[in-house]
């Protein structure tokens, strides 16, 4: 098949940009999951749209393909510009502006009207022209239809069909739109909108910028959709370490999206009541299923396990790992008791004295609240925790940092 820059399937492309922005720094060689002509097709791809940002390094093994930008600069995801290019076939873009051609009046038309214009008004110079049937038409206006292109209405026996009206202003809503584009799971919407308006001097700049979430647009719309209409899901899961597959049937109950770290989480709970968390971008694809009756019973389950969760890990099978932290906070400090109501999430905070407050909590799994924890050193004058894992690990930074700074 001849090489073509238009993307037709998306979940390639998915893959790719993980090797080669998340993952990263494989040669041609190691790439060992596709061929080595598929390999070339989709990093010819990718640089067909993302050029400037497509970095080579020659290594002993061989060269290196990586992408890097600078996430404080890029205010504009360039990511999105793989949604702005599907693939088509030539009788698709032919009878899209036809469609859109003849139904620019804003009047009503039937199907068997518009069949008669693209014959006898499009179609009818060319030597050979291209036949499209009743049946095609038909399709190509449900679709549209589906997209909100076109609307339609019934009169007795016939259908007729007419160009949705766009009577929105949305240059009012600019800002909103700006940025709902670049901090939006979905993203992508907002792209599309500003499209339709005037470039305008950057005003935004993003201390955390997570631009690679945009592959995972078709994912999180799919899993929105399954919480919004309360239907099951069937999830195909790669597995992080040993690449396997795994096919669930779960509830999607909540969607959570790290702010530290950029990752999204679906949380959700199994069949038989088990809940259970998957990284959005370990999902491979997304199948929605049939509507859940008892809805609300896995839901207020969540509600109740969410009360002991810090992060994403929900296994009520497990014992509540409880945890106590001493921090000083000196007069005139206000500011970090402040910090300390507003990110407790599950915990609570008590005063001890002048000059303490002590943090408690009875989580599912403390090893998620460590890198919480960092920010308080120097402020910590006692800890304990069930797990001694995440004392041993405190004490080990603090060493390790003594070292850097020679301290010890």
């Amino acid at each position: 098949m001849a090489y073509s820059e238009l993307i037709k399937n998306f979940s390639k492309i998915r893959d790719y940009m993980k090797e080669f922005y998340i993952y990263g720094f494989k040669t041609r060689e190691e790439f060992d999951e596709k061929s080595a002509r598929s390999y070339d097709n989709e990093r010819r791809r990718i640089e067909s749209y993302l050029g400037e940002y497509v970095c080579f390094r020659q290594t002993q093994a061989g060269k290196n393909v990586y992408i890097s930008m600078d996430g404080t600069e890029n205010t504009h995801n360039p990511l999105y510009k793989a949604f702005k290019s599907k693939s088509f076939t030539d009788k698709d873009i032919t009878l899209h502006f036809i469609i859109l051609d003849i139904l620019a009046d804003g009047n009503y038309y039937t199907l068997k009207e518009l069949l008669t214009s693209i014959d006898n008004d499009y179609l009818y110079n060319f030597q050979e022209p291209m036949c499209f049937d009743e049946s095609t038409l038909r399709k190509k206006l449900k679709e549209y239809i589906q997209l909100g292109i076109i609307e339609s209405k019934k009169e007795g026996r016939q259908v007729l069909y007419k160009i949705v009206e766009d009577e929105l202003d949305i240059s009012e809503y600019k800002e909103a739109i700006r940025f709902f584009s670049e901090e939006n799971m979905l993203g992508v919407v907002g792209s599309y909108l500003e499209d339709k308006m005037e470039q305008e001097k950057e005003y935004l700049a993003f201390k955390n910028h997570y631009i690679m979430n945009a592959y995972d647009t078709e994912i999180i719309e799919k899993i929105l959709r399954g919480i919004y209409e309360r239907r099951q899901l069937m999830i195909a899961n790669q597995s992080r370490r040993n690449k396997v597959m795994s096919e669930w049937k779960v509830v999607p109950l909540k969607l959570y999206v790290s702010t530290q770290g950029g990752r999204n989480y679906l949380i959700c709970s199994n069949m038989y009541g088990k809940q259970m968390s998957f990284r959005i971008d370990y999902i491979k694809s997304v199948q929605l299923g049939e509507i859940i009756e008892n809805y609300d019973s896995y839901l207020r389950d969540y509600q109740n396990r969410v009360k002991h969760m810090w992060g994403v890990v929900c296994d009520k099978g497990k014992n509540y790992e409880h945890i106590e932290i001493d921090i000083n906070v000196e007069q005139g400090e206000d500011y970090i008791v402040k910090r300390l109501s507003r990110e407790k999430r599950c915990g609570k905070i008590e005063k001890i004295d002048d000059n303490t407050y002590r943090f408690t909590a009875d989580v599912y799994d403390s090893n998620e609240m460590i890198t919480w924890i960092r920010t308080f050193i120097g402020r910590i004058k006692k800890i304990k925790c069930d797990n001694p894992e995440v004392v041993n690990q405190l004490k080990f930074d603090i060493v390790k940092m003594a070292k850097w700074y020679e301290v010890m």
